[in-house]
């Protein structure tokens, strides 16, 4: 089988922490990139969830209370403010 080099840009610490956590389990880089990419092919799909963790907007109680505003909106139980910055502005004086 013929075969192809990848050049990849990476963080040098992040380069550095990866090779060390691929050696203490005994994969070379290029032996780890092979196994991910082979994953890859045979599962269609990155074999990982990808997400955002330092959104905290998403978290799970603020979840739940845009469930509930949605669902009192929808009840026709809460209102949303219309008005514009300036008019908001102009009703504080």
């Amino acid at each position: 089988m013929a075969q192809t080099n990848i050049t990849i840009r990476m963080d040098n610490a992040d380069k550095t922490e990866f090779s060390q956590i691929c050696k203490s389990i005994g994969l070379s880089v290029n032996a780890a990139f092979n196994v991910f990419a082979k994953k890859v092919i045979s599962d269609r799909k990155i074999p990982f969830e990808l997400n955002v963790k330092d959104d905290d907007f998403y978290n799970e109680a603020n979840i739940r209370n845009l469930e509930k505003m949605k669902k009192l909106y929808d009840e026709g139980k809460l209102k949303f403010v219309t008005k514009t910055m300036e008019e908001l502005r102009a009703m504080e004086k």
